[in-house]
């Protein structure tokens, strides 16, 4: 059997209904990239999720067909000829996918948008399994123009939320990074850090940590800070007096050293740019010269929807037997730096040697000299420990 991926997407609407066609670009443009910018959004690469689009039944049944990957998103965008023009086994089996949704407990996830509260009203009607699942009005989402892109970061903060379902939790500590921390300077760097907030609190189901706000009184705030960093998305908005400040030089090594999904707003205003001082070149950058936070947003769900998928990825390599059990792994998103590296081997060192110990990193494999320095570093700080892709691990395990 082969090993099944994280997470899928599975897009029901009807080609005649072509008021829903930019709700589906967007939802398609923000998973899989595009050559050229679109609304509110910057291009970018795909993020690898597999995505299918149908307008009837789909073959299998809804248990074998959400069941054969981790995690199914499934999204109906309705109107009137969707409505109106689907057959009976359309219905049924949406409405035996909603029953297998329900009963999945968080698994699976599952929304359906009607351009009006009419066309909801006869969607639901259509199958009484349907009766029990929430809809929303397209009208919800905000100003005409902004509804396919709230539509899009809507479905991107889904998928990270049904991968971060699936992953280890531990006692008291969040899980898979699903809080932006705004890192900011104080010093010029607060109006753009209040309308962020402002934009993120337009939608309700992010949620964030900003220092003046979250840090409670009588608090160690530094170690509050530090937490806050390890266990969050960090947006860093890079003002012109942001590198030099301490406590933001502070977040950004944190960060590092953590291996928590980050995003750069370069917000610098200067015509001459010194050399980066700091760990930003892991870290994708957006800029937003014509105040467009959206972009900020879009980015950093992204991102940490990337995260995700391949931490996801890592879990279901332990469940089907592609690392030993047991095993002591540390997980990068990327390619990991010389801080993060030694903080991983000190983790790792404090293990049993007896136990095979995985510091994993998405592929490729660091290039020529990068890889040779970090295997160094491993070598002394994590003797014994394996700094390894999917694909040399798989070398590593051939006879």
């Amino acid at each position: 059997m082969s090993p099944s991926a994280p997470l899928q997407i599975l897009l029901f609407r009807h080609p005649d209904d072509t008021d829903v066609a930019p709700y589906e670009e967007a939802i398609v443009g923000a998973l899989q990239g595009g050559k050229a910018a679109g609304g509110y959004f910057t291009s970018g690469e795909d993020l690898g999720i597999q995505l299918e689009v149908f307008s009837a039944a789909p073959p299998d049944s809804p248990a074998g067909t959400l069941d054969r990957v981790c995690h199914t998103l499934i999204v109906v965008l309705v109107d009137d000829s969707f409505v109106d023009t689907g057959d009976s086994a359309l219905w049924m089996w949406l409405g035996a996918c909603w029953d297998h949704v329900a009963a999945s407990d968080g698994r699976h996830g599952m929304q359906a948008l009607p351009m009006e509260e009419r066309i909801g009203n006869r969607f639901v009607a259509r199958h009484s399994a349907l009766s029990k699942l929430q809809v929303r009005p397209v009208q919800e989402l905000g100003e005409r123009a902004l509804r396919p892109t709230m539509l899009a970061l809507r479905t991107l903060h889904d998928c990270r939320v049904l991968l971060a379902g699936g992953l280890p939790t531990v006692p008291g500590h969040p899980t898979g990074f699903l809080r932006l921390f705004i890192s900011h300077a104080k010093v010029d760097g607060l109006p753009l850090a209040h309308a962020l907030m402002h934009q993120i609190a337009s939608m309700p189901w992010l949620s964030s940590f900003y220092d003046a706000r979250d840090i409670r009184e009588g608090a160690n705030w530094q170690r509050e800070l530090e937490e806050g960093v390890g266990s969050s998305l960090i947006v860093m908005l890079r003002t012109d007096i942001y590198d030099s400040r301490h406590w933001c030089q502070q977040e950004v090594l944190w960060s590092d050293e953590y291996a928590t999904p980050a995003v750069l707003v370069d917000a610098r205003t200067s015509l001459h740019l010194p050399a980066n001082s700091l760990p930003f070149d892991r870290v994708p950058t957006v800029r937003i010269p014509d105040g467009n936070l959206m972009r900020v947003i879009f980015v950093a769900l992204r991102e940490g929807l990337r995260f995700l998928y391949f931490v996801r990825m890592v879990e279901e390599m332990r469940t089907d037997a592609r690392l030993p059990a047991p095993v002591e792994l540390r997980v990068f998103s990327y390619p990991p730096g010389m801080s993060a590296l030694l903080r991983a081997c000190r983790t790792l060192a404090a293990v049993d040697p007896a136990t095979p110990r995985y510091i994993l990193y998405p592929d490729p494999p660091l290039r020529a000299g990068m890889y040779e320095a970090a295997q160094a570093l491993v070598t002394v700080h994590g003797d014994g420990v394996y700094l390894v892709t999917p694909d040399t691990l798989v070398t590593m395990s051939r006879p």
